[in-house]
């Protein structure tokens, strides 16, 4: 299930970050209500991107949600290794994370 709270912080951070790519990693909710606590998503963003830290620290500041959220970035060089190699994070995100965005499909 994608909590419209969720969706609705990635379609921000699609349109201040212009990311290839999100994927949501994981969300936490409360076992007894099922009412979501946090969430996790991952980027994609160009190899153009001159700063991860700094387009990082943009979209925190930009993109504001009644949730608590963490952003892990990748630039599409370094994720189209990582992805492949199953020891790492982002494999696991690719294997297991659902797509929110991609760029184009939109």
């Amino acid at each position: 299930m994608i909590y419209p709270e969720i969706q609705a912080t990635a379609e921000k951070i699609a349109a201040l970050g212009k990311p290839q790519r999100i994927y949501l990693i994981s969300h936490k909710t409360n076992h007894a209500t099922g009412q979501l606590i946090s969430f996790k998503l991952a980027l994609i963003v160009s190899d153009k991107t001159s700063s991860i830290s700094e387009l990082e620290c943009f979209l925190y500041a930009g993109v504001d949600c009644e949730y608590p959220y963490d952003l892990v970035l990748y630039k599409q060089s370094e994720w189209e290794v990582l992805s492949k190699d199953p020891r790492t994070f982002a494999w696991s995100i690719r294997e297991t994370g659902g797509v929110l965005y991609e760029q184009g499909l939109s």
